[in-house]
């Protein structure tokens, strides 16, 4: 979830409990009205296991976004965790007593309340946070005169600390994106985390992942072509010199025709698969263009 998303949901998480501590209150501290009372505490109830449920939902989600993070976590993340964690204990020692103890009932308004004042003040460190601090940010994209301040390990550091917040790097590393999509992602994940990354920060991101991008795939061009080469060294060499199959000088579609017809010359259904078909033509094809 997003922090937009997140703040509105424990916003809604203080209202409820806030709501439900009230008619708490209202049930346990008059004694001269006690009508409605059973309405009133079926009430508090369903609004108890609501909140329950906002908890763990919440939970959860800062427990996916922790087990992705590869940094250090700042000091208001952890006071924010800490808290939430103090929110489990305190709601079952309510249950609990509300259950099986009835004898301390009398204790159940002030676990209430302070319940209720801790969501309130975990909530404010987190979606008071992304209320009070507004950004200009708009859509960043690389330009030419931006070459004099990239850097690839300063982009990489960046990205290692801003990006790893939300997901693992992992699932940076195996996407695959032309620049218009590295550009378009970056910018989408820089609002989400708005204000706490900067135009500075996006170029930085988008130039690093851009370049990471193409040697990836220069890699992998030099991967296929080694296996092509290799292939054609070992399945063409059985039948004739390696002189004569460099020496052809036929385009893509000549080149695929050949290798067909060589698959069907062998009678041998395991001879080459599609794949290594491919690989060969292809390296056999660009050969030819280099030359």
């Amino acid at each position: 979830m997003n922090p937009q998303t997140t703040s509105l949901l424990a916003l809604l998480f203080v209202s409820v409990g806030a709501l439900a501590s009230l008619i708490m209150l209202e049930v346990t501290g008059k004694t001269e009205d006690q009508s409605g009372k059973t309405q009133w505490i079926y009430t508090h109830r369903l609004l108890g296991y609501f909140f329950i449920l906002i908890l763990t939902v919440m939970l959860f989600s800062m427990i996916s976004k922790v087990a992705g993070y590869q940094e250090e976590l700042k000091a208001r993340a952890v006071i924010h965790i800490v808290m939430s964690l103090m929110l489990i204990p305190l709601l079952g020692i309510k249950i609990l007593l509300a259950r099986r103890y009835p004898r301390h009932s009398a204790k159940l308004p002030f676990l209430g309340i302070t319940i209720v004042l801790l969501s309130f003040s975990l909530t404010g460190i987190t979606a008071g946070y992304y209320s009070l601090h507004k950004s200009n940010l708009t859509y960043t994209t690389l330009m030419a005169q931006d070459s004099e301040v990239l850097d690839l390990d300063l982009g990489k550091a960046i990205m290692n600390k801003k990006c790893s917040k939300c997901h693992s790097l992992e699932r940076i590393y195996r996407s695959f994106k032309n620049d218009e999509g590295w550009t378009k992602t970056v910018n989408k994940m820089a609002f989400l985390d708005t204000p706490n990354i900067a135009v500075f920060d996006i170029k930085q991101v988008t130039n690093y992942l851009i370049s990471q991008q193409k040697r990836r795939q220069e890699n992998n061009s030099q991967r296929e072509r080694d296996i092509g080469k290799t292939l054609v060294s070992q399945k063409c060499s059985i039948c004739h010199t390696l002189d004569r199959v460099y020496g052809a000088k036929k385009n893509g579609l000549e080149w695929n025709s050949t290798v067909a017809r060589m698959i069907r010359t062998m009678a041998d259904p395991d001879f080459l698969s599609k794949e290594e078909q491919s690989l060969i033509t292809d390296f056999l094809s660009k050969r030819r263009k280099k030359e």
